[in-house]
């Protein structure tokens, strides 16, 4: 085998496969290390852990609500058969309060999220009375029985419909401050992002071509104010000397067979070098 591919298995040199294998989990992680560090790549982790928690959160909030939505209905049919229309109307309550406070967490947590401070105190007032209708209603079932003297006290009942509503109105205070949080991480990942985009280096941009500009080096004038590059010129001189070799002089169709000129033209160009200094320019 070969020894010039770095990835090729020479174990006479001790290139074994383990060392290949080793050595393409180094480029593997030097190339992970700067995708690690990379603002974008951390503000897309954030985003997607945002969505995650959140979603999480979401879900058990409605599982919550899920539940307390029997201890309302508990308390609003009392013992009303289930014939009766509001024993069926109960049902509805504690879903239209939980709409009401999940359109005013949404509303919460997209304000603050933009970094504006919400400062009206109905805002705050309707959550709260919202959170505590939902734990009245629900304890009160739970408690009832026992304080009326028909049943004997019974405080798992009572902690389950004491704590849920509990927890719901955590859940409903976290809520808008994680994604609050959120917002403001990748926010400020992505700032790190432009940042750092701002300290490299621009690369240069590509030279304007300038108009080609006559010199010695590149031109040359002969006698009879004809310009010409010095490598066609360079040519010439070579037809000139085959020319000579072959006994005889360079004529215009020689010169015309090296540069598109008018026969008037290449007769002075032959003129000019063979009057150059009384001799041919060799």
């Amino acid at each position: 085998m070969q020894g010039h591919d770095s990835d090729e298995i020479n174990e006479e040199a001790g290139v074994t496969k383990r060392v290949v294998d080793l050595r393409r989990k180094k480029a593997e992680s030097a190339h992970l290390r700067g995708l690690v560090d990379d603002p974008d790549m951390l503000a897309v982790r954030i985003e997607s852990q945002r969505r995650v928690i959140t979603r999480g959160m979401w879900f058990f909030l409605a599982l919550g609500l899920g539940f307390t939505t029997a201890g309302v209905q508990e308390f609003l049919a009392g013992h009303r058969a289930v014939t009766d229309p509001l024993w069926w109307a109960a049902w509805l309550a504690e879903p239209m309060l939980a709409g009401i406070l999940i359109m005013l967490l949404m509303f919460e947590a997209e304000i603050l999220s933009r970094g504006i401070a919400i400062t009206d105190r109905w805002v705050r007032r309707l959550k709260k009375i919202l959170l505590t209708s939902t734990l009245v209603m629900n304890v009160w079932p739970a408690l009832a029985p026992w304080l009326s003297g028909r049943e004997r006290f019974d405080g798992g009942n009572l902690a389950i419909h004491l704590i849920v509503p509990v927890v719901v109105f955590g859940v409903a205070e976290v809520m808008p401050v994680i994604h609050q949080k959120f917002n403001e991480a990748v926010t400020r990942a992505y700032r790190d992002a432009n940042q750092v985009a701002q300290k490299q280096p621009a690369e240069p941009a590509p030279p304007t071509p300038s108009a080609p500009r006559t010199s010695a080096t590149t031109t040359a004038a002969l006698a009879t104010g004809v310009r010409l590059p010095e490598p066609v010129l360079e040519q010439i001189r070579a037809k000139a000397a085959d020319a000579a070799r072959d006994g005889r002089e360079l004529t215009a169709d020689d010169v015309r067979a090296v540069v598109r000129v008018s026969p008037e033209i290449a007769t002075q160009i032959v003129t000019d070098l063979y009057t150059r200094n009384g001799h041919a320019l060799t």
